[in-house]
């Protein structure tokens, strides 16, 4: 892997894929049309990349005939909690946008790493789930990371388009923030503001619902094992760390690690939010070897102390 084209590279995901691209001499570009994210996020290796605004549901990709990748990380993406309210939208970008994706490696014979959803499982019928659980969307982003599967899927049949598909369980990590205009307030981010803010944390539901927290940096190891190999075309691997956490209890380790004592203030369900989850990452164990590292306790302090350095100041 010489040259690696990023889209949604300047979220967070992708600036810590960036990190570990640069660190193995990679060449890299990215695209973003920064609606969920900041080329801040990329301000120490700006001299490094190759950074493009533009949007991935545009079918122009003119402007990126010079460069050649090797691999494409495709991890642009309009967020689930705004799916409801601009389904269209969302249909561009995780729709449109994937065969956009796949159009352009198909011209460049380029292999194709994509970022889906766990949640296209919809509520589980077993647990772990594993890359064998049915499907049952239960929003259009659901919906819509599922069609960018099956196109993924089936230009590696018909054209010969190397594609592995990641479904990730809730990632986290150092540059995630909260989006309101996106409606976007992921759990970790969203918290720690709230409480560093002297703002009322709201937990939807009881708070008991559980989730598979996963690290950046521990779903960059995975991408990248995708991406070297050679043997996985079309294939679906989850991304996870097999352990599930209440909402609850990220809470209280937030307060815990913040020295703060707070009461959230408890809000209906949002709709589609699933009462458990946990999945099984045996099976990209054995293809990649990838086995995550960091621990949710570990991963909230980190994040904690990014929050300190760059946001609370």
């Amino acid at each position: 892997m010489e040259n690696a084209l990023i889209t949604g590279g300047t979220g967070f995901v992708g600036t810590h894929l960036i990190d570990a691209l640069i660190n193995r001499g990679v060449k890299i570009a990215v695209v973003d049309d920064f609606s969920n994210s900041s080329a801040k996020n990329l301000e120490h290796v700006k001299d490094k990349v190759a950074i493009m605004k533009r949007d991935i549901s545009d079918t122009d990709w003119s402007f990126l005939n010079s460069f050649h990748p090797d691999v494409i990380f495709h991890l642009a993406t309009h967020p689930r909690s705004f799916s409801i309210q601009d389904p269209i939208r969302n249909l561009q970008v995780n729709a449109l946008g994937t065969l956009n994706v796949l159009e352009y490696a198909r011209k460049n014979s380029s292999k194709v790493v994509y970022t889906s959803n766990s949640g296209i499982c919809g509520e589980p019928k077993f647990f772990p789930v594993t890359e064998d659980h049915p499907d049952y969307c239960k929003t259009p982003y659901d919906a819509n990371k599922l069609v960018g599967e099956n196109y993924a899927r089936i230009y590696n049949n018909i054209h010969g388009v190397y594609t592995i598909i990641f479904r990730l369980a809730t990632v986290y990590g150092e540059r995630q923030k909260s989006n309101p205009k996106l409606g976007w307030k992921p759990l970790i981010p969203q918290l720690v503001d709230d409480i560093k803010s002297g703002r009322t944390p709201v937990i939807n539901w009881d708070g008991e619902q559980t989730r598979d927290l996963i690290h950046a940096e521990d779903v960059v190891k995975g991408l990248i094992g995708g991406a070297e190999s050679t043997q996985y075309g079309g294939e679906m691997f989850l991304l996870s760390t097999n352990i599930e956490t209440s909402v609850n209890k990220v809470f209280e380790m937030i307060c815990r690690i913040s020295n703060k004592k707070v009461v959230p203030k408890y809000a209906d369900k949002l709709p589609g939010d699933l009462r458990r989850m946990v999945l099984s990452y045996d099976k990209a164990k054995k293809a990649f070897g990838f086995n995550p590292k960091i621990g949710i306790e570990e991963g909230i302090q980190r994040y904690i102390n990014w929050y300190r350095k760059y946001v609370n100041k």
